[in-house]
């Protein structure tokens, strides 16, 4: 399995934007990329009353998977907005991690390379005491850490990369989204450096924000060019084609 893990520092950052982002690039580079999310919560009600995970949906349109492999995008939703653990807990039902793993393994054999989007942050709980990181480090891919360029940014990415580190995560790159070009001053640019210098982790891009990408509407017909613009994309594809996820 080749391929790139994406968590965040917190929930709400940008995860399921960055990775659509990097899908869109990779897919416009003519790579045949899959994507996954698998496991999702805060799942709605679709037409066909089924709970479907908007993330998912914005996923499989950047990547340009057809409506009918959508379900390999993500095997599992959950309706409560809440962490995974959380919400099975509120629905009264079990969340199958050996399952879900299997689920991201099968899937990324009919792919040059897949996009895995974890939950929340990377010590966020999936089931029981299994967090994100033990699912990262099953599936053994490098993780890209998405940030933002808010006040505390630089303690929340020090401290996510650390722990990764210290469960012996590959930490290959940080992705600062949310940026504001034209607004940027001595605080964007010092938590970008500090970052930097702090984590010892390279810094792949800005990514900004764009009225032409929404999760919620499924709106992604902006992000191969944005992401070409802003992100380092030959280095992500380098990052990715020395990955070797375990089978």
């Amino acid at each position: 399995m080749k391929g790139l893990f994406i968590t965040a520092t917190d929930t709400d950052i940008g995860k399921t934007v960055i990775t659509g982002a990097i899908a869109a690039a990779l897919r416009d580079c003519g790579i045949h990329v899959g994507v996954i999310k698998p496991l999702a919560s805060g799942g709605v009600v679709n037409a066909d009353g089924h709970i479907q995970s908007e993330d998912a949906v914005f996923l499989a349109k950047a990547a340009g998977i057809p409506v009918e492999k959508w379900a390999q995008v993500n095997s599992f939703c959950l309706t409560p907005a809440l962490t995974p653990a959380a919400a099975a807990d509120q629905m009264g039902i079990d969340i199958d991690i050996p399952n879900l793993i299997a689920a991201c393994r099968n899937t990324s054999q009919f792919y040059e390379s897949v996009l895995i989007e974890g939950v929340g942050g990377i010590a966020a709980p999936l089931w029981k005491e299994y967090l994100v990181a033990d699912m990262v480090s099953e599936l053994n891919l490098p993780v890209v850490v998405v940030t933002g360029p808010q006040l505390g940014t630089i303690n929340h990415t020090v401290l996510t990369v650390a722990y990764a580190k210290a469960r012996n995560i590959n930490v290959a790159g940080i992705i600062m989204n949310k940026w504001n070009e034209n607004a940027k001053g001595v605080l964007e640019e010092s938590n970008m450096e500090y970052i930097e210098r702090l984590t010892g982790v390279p810094i792949l891009g800005k990514f900004p924000v764009a009225d032409s990408v929404s999760v919620s509407m499924g709106q992604t017909e902006s992000l191969a060019e944005l992401a070409k613009l802003n992100l380092n994309i030959e280095r992500i594809i380098h990052i990715i084609e020395g990955s070797n996820g375990n089978e």
